[in-house]
């Protein structure tokens, strides 16, 4: 049975730029392009006339989504590109759940159909061949709709061979009003012609065509080579229905054959079929959508009139969870690159272990010694080394409890200890985000909940036994469905806290005081124009190697989307040598000009916090080069400007050198 959930679905390209500060990539989660949600529908058509299969992707949402291939006939690769139905929704809700691509005006383009909870909508192609425009016609389907409910999946096909299309609906589980029986197969027989469709029921076209279940999903083919269109039902039953037409090119006779697709597999209860030859080798594939938003692919290996259909999972691979993921990275398997933990809404932990490097993420989801561990409904595992015994434990929040678990890692197995945060909790649904945010060598913990302003601080004594602190986060105001991250974004030496929210959007506090005693400022900008579909979950960790913490945000439907960080300075200090200078000392830096970088050179005499940081000409901060607790000894780093996000212009700039108990400043001249 098709479930119907409330959120809010916005859409992003395949690589986007925001405001220089994140870059999309897809591909790290998504090899083919292609970003699923909820109850996926695909519907497939050369639209740009390039010898290719592009997609419309229909889903649970209020728009689908389109993708254009980049690729080939034979190697598809999909660009998700929504400029296309931006006119269509116009940023007003409409269909998105079943599309298909039809020429119903007769005049040798692609028009565009999306069947759901508005009937049966139509959008005539007013473009071209090459470059589609689609507009509504509202007075298409008039007499269609008020016949087949609210959840309705049409097929197009020319069933009695006389040069128009005719209409098939399958019937799902209509909301509101009057409908048909869920499951059943209507037929329209189109009197009028190819110009001008006139849809006049007539069941005989589908009689035989059994009750599917509580949803019907007909996709038509002729996939035994007698030059008349065959059946293939999707439902929610697991299985397919398939019907062979046993009679003519004009008068079909449906009659059901179960041996075509018996090794189809059977997991997903819910499935929405589409034909079509993606591989390029001159016989239809098949690919559906599922309930879980994942699209399989079964290419067909044996001829046009005998199709064996066997499963590829190289087409549509998609690295996911069945639904609300969280992230957490660590290094689980000590190998120098950084893996991933997720929750799922009634999995186990799902583990991503990365096979790639430290600058080249490959995430693969294997099982290990922590996947058979569940804290309940909606859990988000954190790895952290809570024992300090150099290796990752996992701290859950658990289910819908409000409390927070430890699972302690014994080396080859977890223990679970309930006695650790025995006296952290929240309302309901504990979301945790472990750090040292006070730097007193010890772990803190803050913990999201889906109440509003019920996000709470608990600080550690050093033995691993926390107190409900009310001033670390004092002034924020925590939202409802709260689910925190506390990282160094912009890399000035201390944690700043991000905030993912029911509805997608993030909300950023960058920390303005130290290491030891923040002071939180929101920013509405760094993270404006990210928004993911559902209850965000961020996390953050520099999987490309370049100094720099990138993004991965979890969400509703269990997918994963990275973010590569292009904003934050890089800096590099370095101690020089090993002896232990009398004297506080700012050296020149060189090369003086410079452009675009330059070192920086500096003795510290006595333990204690260090800044370094650049000040333009009027006294604005440019940049924090060095912000934390140091050792004494000497040291240097580096000020390249070309990492910066804005840009930093030729003139006179001034660094300064700050401890408790000494400050020199310097000029220096940047010259483009």
């Amino acid at each position: 049975m098709k479930k119907f959930f409330f959120f809010l679905i916005v859409c992003f390209s395949f690589v986007n730029i925001y405001p220089q500060n994140w870059e999309k990539v897809d591909t790290i989660f998504s090899p083919s392009g292609v970003i699923v949600k909820s109850f996926t529908a695909p519907a497939f058509a050369d639209l740009d006339e390039d010898g290719d299969f592009d997609l419309l992707l229909g889903n649970l949402g209020d728009r689908a989504d389109f993708y254009e291939n980049i690729g080939t006939l034979q190697f598809p690769k999909f660009k998700m590109d929504n400029s296309l139905l931006d006119p269509v929704y116009n940023g007003t809700p409409n269909n998105a759940d079943y599309p298909a691509f039809v020429d119903l005006d007769g005049d040798s383009d692609i028009d565009m159909v999306i069947g759901g909870y508005n009937g049966i909508l139509y959008y005539e192609n007013i473009g071209t061949k090459t470059a589609p425009e689609f507009q509504k016609v509202d007075s298409f389907f008039t007499e269609v709709n008020p016949l087949i409910g609210t959840d309705a999946r049409p097929a197009f096909i020319d069933i009695d061979h006389d040069g128009d299309y005719d209409l098939f609906v399958g019937v799902g589980e209509s909301l509101i009003g009057p409908a048909p029986t869920a499951g059943i197969t209507l037929a329209f027989r189109n009197n009028g012609d190819a110009n001008n469709p006139i849809w006049v029921q007539d069941n005989s076209l589908a009689a035989n065509i059994v009750d599917a279940g509580l949803n019907a999903y007909p996709a038509f083919v002729d996939l035994d080579g007698d030059s008349d269109f065959d059946l293939l039902i999707g439902r929610d039953l697991q299985t397919f229905i398939y019907y062979k037409n046993t009679g003519n090119q004009s008068a079909p006779v449906w009659t059901r054959d179960y041996t075509v697709f018996a090794g189809i597999e059977s997991t997903n209860y819910w499935k929405d079929p589409w034909f079509c030859d993606l591989d390029g080798d001159a016989d239809f594939d098949l690919i559906y959508g599922t309930d879980d938003g994942d699209i399989l692919f079964y290419s067909n290996i044996g001829t046009v009139n005998n199709p064996v259909f066997q499963y590829n999972p190289a087409y549509f691979s998609i690295k996911k969870v069945s639904g609300s993921s969280t992230v957490s990275f660590g290094d689980f398997d000590k190998d120098g690159d950084q893996d991933l933990i997720s929750g799922s809404p009634y999995d186990n932990f799902q583990y991503f272990r990365n096979d790639g490097d430290s600058t080249k993420p490959n995430f693969k989801k294997v099982t290990t010694s922590f996947s058979s561990i569940s804290a309940g409904f909606r859990c988000s595992p954190f790895f952290t080394d809570i024992d300090n015994d150099n290796d990752l434990d996992i701290i859950s929040g658990v289910g819908t409890a409000g409390k927070v678990t430890a699972y302690i890692n014994n080396g080859s197995s977890f223990s679970t200890n309930t006695t650790i945060f025995s006296g952290v909790q929240v309302n309901y649904q504990s979301v945790p985000a472990i750090a040292d945010i006070d730097n007193d060598g010890d772990l803190d913990i803050l913990v999201g909940s889906d109440d509003q302003n019920d996000t709470k601080f608990f600080i550690n004594d050093g033995s691993n036994n926390f107190s409900l602190n009310t001033t670390m986060f004092a002034g924020i105001s925590f939202p409802g469905s709260c689910r925190p991250a506390l990282a160094d974004i912009d890399n000035d030496y201390d944690y700043d806290l991000i905030i993912g929210r029911l509805f997608g959007e993030i909300t950023y506090y960058e920390n303005k005081g130290n290491p030891r005693e923040p002071i939180w400022q929101l920013n509405d900008t760094l993270f404006a124009g990210i928004e993911v579909k559902q209850s965000a979950h961020p996390g953050f960790a520099d999987l490309d190697g370049d100094g720099r913490l990138d993004m991965v945000i979890g969400e509703y439907d269990g997918n994963f989307t990275y973010y590569k960080n292009l904003f934050a300075v890089v800096t590099d200090v370095k101690e020089t040598n090993n002896s232990v200078p009398k004297n506080f000392s700012l050296e020149q830096n060189y090369p003086n000009p410079f452009n675009p970088s330059t070192t920086i050179e500096f003795k510290v005499a006595e333990p204690g916090y260090v800044s370094i940081k650049i000040f333009d000409a009027l006294g604005r901060e440019v940049a924090a080069l060095v912000n934390e607790f140091m050792q004494p000894g000497n040291y240097k780093t580096s000020f390249n400007t070309s990492s910066f996000s804005q840009r930093i212009t030729s003139g006179i700039y001034f660094y300064r050198l700050e401890t408790p108990s000494f400050t020199q400043t310097k000029k220096m001249i940047l010259l483009k």
